[in-house]
């Protein structure tokens, strides 16, 4: 990892536990242990980090969920997966991160949710199309208007990730998406989404009054 990368990785770990605002970049130097002269020859200025960050993110999620989606024997395990990755990741994300980014750099907001969206829904048109092939979805669907609710409801939970007065888990608002996702896609396979998502090593982001809650 070279220098400006190792930046990069760093910066977002302090961002993600602490919040973005409060992070000076002093913090950052000493966290590093680098001279500021030498973070400033890489990045001018605060905002300009905060962007690279950003960008690393995105391209960071995308290559891992698409790896996800690839181990996936079919289009609902592809769902369960995505869901429970990123359950696990914002475990560790401080509810100021989101709020900050959001208040005070929106240009780097702006970036994080257009690459997000344009990703999503990609990614479940993708799903959607697999899953009418299997079988496992409603063929009586179009792909590009669910694929864009998805990516809207998904900004909304970003949202509310980013309230540190919700009232939701963050495995609740995730689970609660899906479960809804799935439904919409196909009543006749619900019995094989339950399946998927019983309580086990791997899928420990979801509650069993809620899988029990399913309808087959």
């Amino acid at each position: 990892m070279d220098t400006k990368e190792e930046i990069i990785t760093r910066a977002e770990q302090l961002f993600m536990r602490v919040g973005v605002k409060s992070v000076s970049m002093d913090d950052i130097s000493r966290e590093l242990g680098m001279s500021k002269k030498t973070l400033y020859q890489h990045f001018e200025n605060k905002d300009s980090l905060i962007e690279a960050v950003v960008n690393s993110h995105c391209e960071r999620e995308q290559i891992l969920t698409d790896k996800l989606t690839e181990d996936a024997q079919d289009a609902l395990e592809e769902v369960k997966k995505i869901g429970a990755y990123l359950a696990s990741t914002i475990e560790g994300v401080s509810p100021s991160t989101l709020f900050d980014l959001q208040k005070y750099y929106y240009k780097s907001w702006e970036t994080l949710m257009k690459k997000q969206d344009e990703h999503i829904i990609n990614s479940i048109k993708k799903n959607i199309a697999k899953g009418v092939d299997e079988g496992n979805y409603r063929a009586d669907i179009d792909p590009e208007i669910i694929a864009r609710i998805y990516a809207k409801a998904t900004y909304m939970i970003v949202e509310e990730l980013g309230n540190p007065k919700s009232k939701f888990s963050r495995k609740e608002l995730i689970w609660e998406l899906h479960n809804y996702h799935i439904h919409v896609l196909n009543f006749k396979r619900l019995k094989l989404w339950r399946k998927y998502n019983e309580i086990t090593a791997e899928a420990q982001w979801l509650q069993p009054s809620r899988v029990q809650q399913l309808t087959l």
